[in-house]
């Protein structure tokens, strides 16, 4: 009998993955499912990208590429934080690889040893936590205030001991869209400063941002904190190439290294036609970006909009992302179709069950009583969802 890893067995499936596999599989089953489950743009990769594949392919570039990354593609990466948000990095401070979730892994293979605490912000993204145990290493989480989804500095500074190692940022959010103040995320770098640990800052979303804001990296706020930080990015969400699986981390020369040679041993590098794909859209592909941004402007509005006519809901506006986050606790001890609602799993299964939406619930992000939807699909099928949950909350009693 094969024996698994004790570290296995305590590892939890992603919730956006059996989510949406979920509403595949009643789909299959003939239920007319509509899937608000997964942070995925429903736009097929732009022309910059399509282009700058094919021309590899034509070329012949089909070899493996150096383990970092091709040349080009991380000098590109460093030019792009020059002209984005005035910060230098040479491309030997960039590493390439399949997708931003394996580097975030690999960021914290590099930084931590079991036994090692790493901070996590409530509400946080779903692999978070089961990466860091992965390391042998202990998830502390930091709550927020349940009306804001703001955190406190002073709960952050408690957070911390002798074995914090990593705090992991993302802003904007997932899953709440929120975009931290200038005062909290200076305020965290110079926490890092103090306590000597590393900010993984994850940006994944920062080119997704709404109603005329200004998204600011860290380092702009707090420029002392340059050798504490590490910059998560990639070309999944903005130039919407989810399946090409290219993402980027920039930071200290040291740390890259380390996760470089980390990454030759298990991937040996990302794909060479993504790469160059992403390549492709990193120079030509701003104006694809904006209309894109545009587009999901159009159905933030329209999400919110309508949200905002329904009962028992509570959201908290999205400023980046493109993912609602709803408060339900209303809606408990209420019923529907012989199902009573006691947390934000019973409401997400009731939702599937009576409106036939399949959406994620806040607990699977460290936030019990809310729940995650996407609003990276068509106009249409928003507001035939829309329908259906104002529907299905007017019939709670």
């Amino acid at each position: 009998m094969v024996r698994i890893a004790e570290r296995l067995k305590r590892l939890q499936p992603a919730a956006t993955r059996m989510a949406s596999e979920r509403a595949a599989d009643l789909r299959r089953q003939g239920r007319d499912i509509i899937s608000l489950s997964t942070g995925e743009p429903d736009f097929v990769s732009p022309p910059s990208v399509m282009e700058a594949a094919k021309a590899a392919i034509e070329a012949g570039k089909t070899f493996y590429t150096p383990a970092a990354g091709l040349n080009e593609l991380r000098a590109e990466v460093a030019k792009y934080y020059k002209d984005r948000f005035d910060l230098d990095y040479a491309a030997t401070e960039v590493i390439v690889g399949s997708g931003a979730k394996p580097l975030i892994f690999e960021a914290c293979a590099a930084l931590l040893d079991p036994g090692d605490e790493a901070i996590l912000i409530a509400p946080a993204f779903v692999s978070y936590v089961e990466q860091i145990r992965l390391c042998d290493a202990t998830p502390v989480v930091v709550e927020t205030d349940p009306e804001t989804l703001d955190f406190s500095l002073d709960d952050i500074r408690a957070a911390i001991t002798p074995r914090t190692r990593v705090l992991i940022l993302n802003t904007p959010n997932n899953p709440s869209g929120r975009i931290f103040s200038d005062e909290l995320v200076t305020g965290l770098c110079q926490l890092a400063i103090e306590f000597d640990f590393t900010i993984i800052n994850d940006e994944i979303y920062e080119r997704i941002i709404f109603d005329g804001l200004v998204y600011r990296n860290p380092l702009n706020l707090c420029p002392q904190a340059r050798d504490r930080m590490l910059h998560i990015n990639g070309a999944s969400k903005a130039l919407a190439m989810t399946g090409w699986r290219i993402g980027f981390a920039i930071g200290p020369q040291d740390l890259i290294k380390r996760m470089t040679m980390l990454q030759g041993h298990n991937t040996s590098g990302a794909s060479s036609i993504a790469q160059w794909a992403a390549l492709g859209g990193l120079r030509n592909g701003q104006a694809e970006i904006d209309q894109m941004r545009d587009r999901y402007q159009i159905r933030k509005d329209l999400i919110t909009r309508r949200l905002s006519e329904m009962p028992h809901i509570r959201y908290i506006p999205p400023q980046g992302a493109f993912y609602i986050f709803a408060d339900i606790r209303q809606t408990y001890g209420k019923k529907v179709g012989g199902m009573t609602i006691t947390d934000d799993n019973s409401f997400c299964e009731a939702l599937l069950e009576q409106a036939e939406i399949a959406v994620i619930p806040g607990s699977s992000f460290l936030q019990p009583g809310f729940f995650r939807m996407s609003f990276a699909t068509s106009e249409e099928i928003i507001n035939t969802a829309m329908n259906r949950m104002h529907a299905f909350l007017s019939q709670l009693r």
